[in-house]
């Protein structure tokens, strides 16, 4: 399969790449997986790229990694005043105020109805909502100034499922795509596109903490359209296309790249022999169910 491929590389040479020549992104949460991918692909697609997060390591090596056009700052998404200081330092370090935002950093906080938590709810909303309203407050005014901008708030696919056992993060993150909606009707008069994007798994360090630790991923994931965890990298391929002018016609909608996740397990039809099967829900515990069960009566586990 590989092989029938066209290579990444391929792909750019025909589209003559350098998409985001000339353009300043910030991207949150850089440091390492999805932010890390989307500031990789960006810089190779021209941009400059402020690589923003709060793991000072892990962010100036990423940033290191991607030579002059990229450049790291701490950035804790819940203070008004950082903000102001990453958008003045985008500024003086490459002439102009970012026009590319994405809003990257999240926290996946667990939690349930019945035992609400306070401070975990405080947690999740602050980092996943209050953060990327502040972000995008910021961004804004340089934004008009240049005559548009692009905003991405990057969602989940928790926030149209619901996620069992993590109700701070699936809620949290369901309010910060409505906020990106609202957002694109208000910011589209002064050409500023705002978009919403929604990952299903990826194997990123968020997904691969202790809450995850008796998930069998091959289980799991193995049971979808699209058998398999999703890359970095292909989050970062569709954050491209939603802040490069391919999607110049695209604003206020939710993408979601998941492989097919929100569908639920590929179903077919049993065989007698095989009319019990095992199911791995997301919290990791086996159960039964019945593979006689109609393609349209599945659950979305």
């Amino acid at each position: 399969m590989a092989e029938l491929m066209t290579s990444r590389d391929a792909r750019d040479a025909v589209r003559g790449s350098h998409r985001l020549a000339g353009r300043v992104a910030l991207v949150t949460g850089a440091a390492r997986g999805i932010g890390a991918a989307a500031a990789r692909r960006f810089v190779s697609e021209g941009a400059r790229v402020v690589v923003a997060d709060v793991l000072d390591d892990e962010g100036t090596v990423a940033a290191a990694g991607l030579g002059e056009q990229a450049l790291y700052i701490h950035l804790d998404v819940r203070d008004q005043a950082a903000w102001c200081d990453a958008v003045r330092a985008a500024r003086d370090r490459f002439g102009s105020a970012p026009t590319v935002l994405v809003h990257n950093a999240g926290v996946m906080v667990p939690g349930t109805a019945e035992n609400a938590d306070e401070a975990a709810m405080r947690f999740a909303f602050e980092v996943n909502v209050l953060g990327p309203a502040l972000g995008t407050s910021a961004c804004v005014p340089g934004m008009r100034a240049a005559g548009g901008g692009v905003i991405i708030f990057v969602s989940s696919i928790a926030s149209m499922t619901g996620g069992g056992g993590f109700l701070p993060y699936a809620s949290s993150k369901a309010a910060n795509a409505t906020y990106a909606r609202c957002a694109a009707q208000e910011l589209g008069p002064l050409g500023i596109r705002v978009n919403s994007l929604h990952p299903g798994g990826v194997e990123t360090p968020m997904n691969s903490g202790p809450d995850f630790a008796a998930l069998d991923r091959e289980a799991w994931f193995g049971r979808m359209a699209i058998p398999r965890i999703g890359r970095p990298d292909e989050i970062a391929d569709a954050l491209l296309y939603l802040v490069s002018d391919e999607s110049s016609y695209v604003t206020g909608t939710s993408l979601i790249v998941d492989g097919g996740q929100v569908l639920g397990p590929a179903a077919a039809w049993a065989s007698p022999v095989n009319a019990v099967r095992q199911v791995v829900p997301l919290s990791g515990q086996p159960r039964q169910e019945s593979s006689y069960r109609k393609d349209a009566d599945r659950d979305h586990d």
